[in-house]
């Protein structure tokens, strides 16, 4: 009797479920096929997408020029395709809690240090670590992603672990590289280019540890949720509320989850530069143009009555947010929002996962209390 309590009971552990891997998911809510809601929220997509489009034909925005899926022609044109996708990788590991235009400075500097060679692993870890601070200083957390970004090159070098490719797959990105989230992720794999045959991760390089597949050039792999597409899309009613027994806010993995069940599979690339732009330059998280915009009235938007008056008594002209937006590219950068910057992450005593901060509210520091 007591073996078989032994046998029942080792059979019991085996026979259960591993738990679920938190890396990519972690609250998946209920899903939408089943409602009537769902044929609403589809067609309610359809009428924001065009009127933001429209929207976005009238002003560019900084995404349009400087994000991160745009590279210069004159890398394109010398560079090679390893290189391409690294700075891609690389800007967008910058981009986080960073304005496009920084961001887009920063990877130049890193550029114009490393030519006459193109940027690859081996030319970033030849880069001193106080090199490499002062050239994406004007980036938000500048320090901590200098670490990222050495750590990676070092897993990208020739004859390391990865063998000079970067993984292909979504989970393999954000469990290898370290900085790299979901939105970041899935960015990556949307506009970085195939590998040339024979490039590393054929079966013949045995220095190759974890192989990855060739990019498919017609995967869209998913929605990026950065903080532009969650406040929006929670502005224009296309992500409900979580669960009662969900968390309490709704985070960007959950709003991904709503929204690739509501925007067709084939907008899923474009939609996330599309609402961006439309945040940068038309409805800011602070300041919005409701006056001017074609949304206005037609009841898609929840934030057009509490701020539409105050738009249309205080019109921003278009062309001067975009101006205001554009700084040089040069090899140097320095602003007075870049001192904000570091003073404002000198004064957090401990730095937080970086994707974590993601849609989430960002406190004021605490000032000491008036005497």
């Amino acid at each position: 009797m007591t073996q078989v309590a032994t046998d029942s009971s080792h059979s019991d552990v085996a026979a259960r479920p591993p738990r679920p891997d938190p890396a990519i998911l972690t609250y998946v809510p209920p899903s939408l096929e089943a409602t009537k809601k769902l044929t609403d929220l589809r067609e309610r997509w359809l009428k924001v997408r065009r009127l933001v489009t429209e929207m976005r034909e009238r002003v560019p925005a900084p995404v349009d020029t400087m994000g991160c899926h745009v590279l210069p022609d004159e890398v394109v044109r010398t560079n090679s395709i390893a290189s391409q996708n690294l700075q891609i990788l690389i800007s967008l590991l910058l981009s986080s809690q960073t304005k496009d235009q920084h961001t887009f400075a920063a990877v130049q500097n890193l550029r114009a240090h490393c030519r006459p060679h193109e940027v690859s692993p081996e030319r970033i870890l030849s880069i001193s670590d106080e090199t490499l601070d002062s050239l994406i200083r004007a980036v938000g957390f500048h320090a901590k992603k200098t670490a990222y970004i050495k750590k990676i090159a070092t897993m990208l070098v020739s004859g390391g672990e990865l063998g000079g490719r970067i993984p292909t797959t979504l989970d393999a990105l954000v469990k290898t590289f370290p900085g790299i989230g979901p939105k970041m992720g899935i960015l990556y794999l949307q506009n970085a280019k195939p590998y040339p045959h024979g490039h590393g991760g054929q079966p013949t390089d045995t220095a190759i540890k974890h192989p990855y597949p060739d990019l498919d050039p017609n995967e869209e792999f998913g929605l990026a949720v950065d903080t532009h597409v969650l406040r929006l899309s929670q502005q224009f009613r296309l992500v409900l509320p979580p669960a009662t027994r969900g968390p309490a806010t709704v985070t960007p993995e959950i709003a991904r989850a709503q929204l690739q069940e509501i925007v067709p599979k084939e907008h899923w690339k474009d939609t996330n530069p599309l609402l961006v732009g439309f945040g940068q330059t038309i409805c800011g998280a602070r300041s919005k143009m409701c006056g001017e915009c074609v949304i206005a009235g037609t009841g898609l938007c929840k934030a057009e009555i509490k701020d539409k008056a105050k738009s249309r008594g205080k019109k921003r002209n278009a062309d001067a947010v975009v101006e205001s937006e554009t700084v040089s590219t040069g090899a140097s950068v320095a602003t007075d929002d870049d001192d904000a910057i570091k003073d404002e992450v000198g004064r957090q005593e401990s730095v937080v996962d970086i994707e974590d901060l993601v849609g989430r509210r960002r406190l004021r520091p605490r000032t000491k209390a008036a005497r």
